[in-house]
């Protein structure tokens, strides 16, 4: 099955962008005791943003998505979520995260 590269990641790249243009105040934040370390969560993000593309029939189910997904990484939804929190806490982390995805993406 043939995915459309530009559409992979449009809504989650463009959310992470405007989020990442909001933020310009600096707070030393600290890690939540179960951080999913940032290489794996560029894999996650990276699943998540295919099995998306893959799935989309335009009924929207995230959470059943997520979970499907991060069954693989034997990730539950509230440690990916409290990390991606995290991350979109420290704006630097998670533009260094999403731009290897995307580089991941376009490897695929």
């Amino acid at each position: 099955m043939a995915i459309n590269r530009s559409k992979i990641g449009l809504l989650p790249l463009v959310s992470c962008l405007l989020l990442l243009g909001g933020c310009s105040y600096k707070k030393d934040i600290p890690p939540p005791d179960n951080l999913i370390p940032a290489d794996t969560m560029e894999l996650i993000i990276t699943d998540l943003t295919i099995t998306e593309a893959a799935l989309n029939t335009g009924i929207p189910n995230d959470t059943i998505k997520k979970l499907n997904a991060l069954a693989d990484y034997k990730v539950s939804l509230q440690r990916f979520d409290s990390s991606f929190i995290y991350y979109s806490k420290n704006p630097q982390k998670l533009k260094e995260i999403y731009a290897k995805v995307l580089e991941d993406l376009n490897q695929k």
